[in-house]
C-alpha cells in the first residue's frame, strides 16, 4: 500500500493536498464522511519514549487554537493540520463550540426585512426545504468567524442524495443576514414579500366600462333645449256618465226650452195631446172622477220611460229639440201652457 503524507489544504479550501513519497501528489475532497471519520477516529499511541513525547511541545498558544477553532475547525481537524495532541485541544474547544453554536441560533431568529411581523430565518428555511421534501431535522447550522471577518452562518442538508450548503453574512451588532450564494437567496429571499403588491383598479374599471358600453350604445340620445317645445295637453275630461234621475232630465229639458216658445199640435194629429180645461171647482171634479190632465200623464210616463241618453255636444234648433223629445219620452208642457192654457198657434 503506497503511503502518503498530507501537504495541505487546497487553494479552494475544499480540498486536502496529499503527496506520495516518489512526489505524486493528488487532491482528497473534503467530505462530510471524511470530516466524520477523522472527527470520531484516534490515533494509536505512539510507539515512541515518552521523553520524545515531551519534547514536542504544542506551537500554538491558547489564543491561537480558540482563533483556529472559532474559524470553523474541530479539534481532530486542528491537530491533523498542525500535529498538536488533542488533550491539548480539547480543553480550549468547548467554549469556543459553544459561542459557535449561540450564534448560529441567534442567526436563524434574525428577522428577514424591518416589519416587526417578518419571518424568522430558521422559519423560511424550513418551509422552502419542507417544499422540496427535506426533514426539517436533518438541517445542520453552523457559525464560524475569521480574524477580523464577520460572522457567517451555513445550513447543511441534503437534497436528491447530494450535499448542499447554504451560506449567510450575520451582522451581530445590527441583527440582518446577508445571502452568499444562490442556494440561501433562493431559501431567503423576501424582496417580494416587503414590497406592497399594486391592485389593478384600472383593470376593474375597464372591464365595467367595456361592459357598459352596449348599454349606452342603445340608449336614445337625451333631449336638447333646441328641441322642439315641449306643449301640455289639458287632462281628459271624463265623458258624461248617463244620468239616471228624471228629476235631473226634467230640468235638464226644462233649461234647454228656456227662452223659447213651443208650437202645439193640432189636436185632430195627435190624439196624446188635449186641451187644458184650467183651474177650479170644475177641475177638483175631474179629479175626483179619476180623470188626468195630461201634464200629469205626461210626467208620470217620463218617471217610467225615462232612459239615460248622452248630452247633446251642441245645442239644437228648436224644431230639432222637439223632434227629439217627442222621440225620446213623453211632450212636457211649458210653464206658459201651464199658466195660460194650451193655445193653438196658428189660429
Amino acid at each position: 500500500m503506497t503511503s502518503l503524507s498530507l501537504v495541505g489544504p487546497s487553494e479552494d479550501g475544499l480540498h486536502l493536498v496529499v503527496e506520495t513519497e516518489s512526489g505524486d501528489r493528488f487532491e482528497l475532497p473534503l467530505t462530510d464522511e471524511l470530516r466524520h471519520a477523522v472527527r470520531y477516529t484516534r490515533p494509536a499511541a505512539s510507539s515512541r519514549p515518552p521523553a520524545e513525547q515531551v519534547d514536542e511541545a504544542p506551537t500554538l498558544s491558547p489564543r491561537e487554537i480558540q482563533q483556529r477553532i472559532r474559524g470553523g475547525l474541530t479539534a481532530a481537524e486542528l491537530c491533523e493540520l498542525t500535529g498538536i495532541a488533542m488533550a491539548s485541544v480539547e480543553k480550549y474547544e468547548g467554549p469556543v463550540v459553544a459561542e459557535r453554536r449561540y450564534i448560529a441560533d441567534l442567526a436563524q431568529e434574525t428577522r428577514i426585512g424591518r416589519d416587526p411581523s417578518a419571518p424568522q430565518l430558521g422559519e423560511l428555511v424550513t418551509d422552502r426545504l419542507a417544499a422540496r421534501g427535506v426533514d426539517p431535522e436533518s438541517v445542520v447550522w453552523d457559525a464560524w468567524r475569521e480574524v477580523d471577518e464577520p460572522w457567517r452562518v451555513a445550513a447543511d442538508y441534503r437534497v436528491s442524495g447530494r450535499s448542499v450548503r447554504a451560506q449567510w453574512v450575520f451582522d451581530h451588532a445590527a441583527r440582518t443576514v446577508t445571502a452568499e450564494d444562490e442556494e440561501a437567496r433562493w431559501l431567503s429571499e423576501t424582496e417580494l414579500l416587503d414590497v406592497p403588491i399594486p391592485r389593478r383598479h384600472l383593470s376593474a374599471v375597464r372591464e365595467a366600462a367595456e361592459t357598459a358600453a352596449p348599454l349606452q350604445e342603445s340608449r336614445p340620445p337625451a333631449p336638447t333645449t333646441d328641441a322642439v317645445p315641449v306643449v301640455e295637453l289639458a287632462p281628459a275630461t271624463p265623458p258624461a256618465s248617463p244620468v239616471d234621475n228624471p228629476t235631473e232630465l226634467l230640468l235638464e229639458d226644462l233649461d234647454l226650452r228656456r227662452g223659447t216658445r213651443e208650437t202645439v199640435d193640432d189636436p185632430e194629429t195627435d190624439e196624446d195631446d188635449e186641451v187644458f180645461e184650467g183651474f177650479g171647482p170644475a177641475r177638483a171634479r175631474q179629479a175626483e172622477t179619476g180623470f188626468r190632465h195630461p201634464a200629469g200623464k205626461a210626467r208620470e210616463q217620463t218617471a217610467e220611460t225615462a232612459a239615460p241618453a248622452p248630452a247633446p255636444a251642441k245645442p239644437a234648433e228648436p224644431s230639432e229639440r222637439r223632434t227629439a223629445a217627442k222621440r225620446g219620452r213623453a211632450s212636457v208642457p211649458s210653464w206658459d201652457e201651464i199658466v195660460f192654457g194650451a193655445k193653438n198657434d196658428q189660429g
